[in-house]
């Protein structure tokens, strides 16, 4: 497989690790299965042989960055362990190289990111929310997240005020007031990050505790 004789053996291992070195170093659209053989000193045949192409590749990062996203949590009550889950996933789509996170829609229903809907389903039903119940909320809470990680304007805080108050500032008054009257609010809302991303989780729990505390009791079993 190797072009030299002493090169480590290939496996997916090697390849997922490999595959998450060049992205994190040349970027996404620089990634190539060609780019990524060069960096095994492989042919890219090899590659193939354990991968069919780019997609199933991307999905199989994604899954394994799902896989990293801590389930545990000693939080005393149902809220605070599910912010910590998500939080957790929010952070691992985040903080991934430039476009994997994306790749989680596809890898959504891989046994490494249905761990993630395993634990949230069960933290849901035991608060009180019927089967169906715990699946609506599961799917509202996961595509906020997943929705948060992946919306970025700029690649940072400082950079997304900047193009904010900008683009605000040449709007005309009188089709677009309340805008320019919170120019900056709007700005610091859009560039935040944990703060933020807890505000809106908070209140998607809030509409679901009132929801666990409606739920028939004999609905519940």
């Amino acid at each position: 497989m190797s072009k030299r004789a002493d090169a480590p053996q290939l496996s997916r291992e090697r390849i997922l690790e490999a595959a998450l070195a060049v992205i994190a170093r040349d970027g996404m659209n620089a990634f190539s299965m060609r780019r990524l053989a060069q960096e095994l000193d492989v042919w890219p045949m090899s590659v193939y042989r354990y991968f069919r192409d780019k997609d199933e590749l991307l999905d199989a990062i994604a899954a394994h960055t799902a896989a990293a996203v801590p389930l545990g949590s000693d939080a005393a009550s149902w809220r605070e362990q599910l912010s910590d889950l998500l939080d957790g996933a929010r952070e691992a789509m985040a903080h991934d190289p430039a476009g994997i996170g994306g790749s989680l829609a596809r890898a959504f229903l891989t046994p490494e990111a249905l761990r993630l809907s395993e634990a949230a389903l069960a933290i849901l039903e035991d608060a009180g929310l019927t089967k169906a119940g715990a699946a609506s909320a599961w799917r509202a809470l996961w595509s906020y997240t997943y929705g948060f990680a992946m919306f970025r304007i700029a690649p940072t805080p400082d950079e997304t005020r900047r193009a904010t108050r900008a683009a605000i500032a040449v709007l005309p008054d009188e089709d677009y007031p309340a805008l320019l009257a919170s120019a900056n609010e709007v700005a610091a809302s859009l560039a935040g990050d944990d703060e933020e991303f807890r505000y809106g989780l908070d209140r998607l729990l809030e509409g679901i505790t009132a929801d666990a505390a409606a739920a028939p009791r004999t609905a519940r079993a």
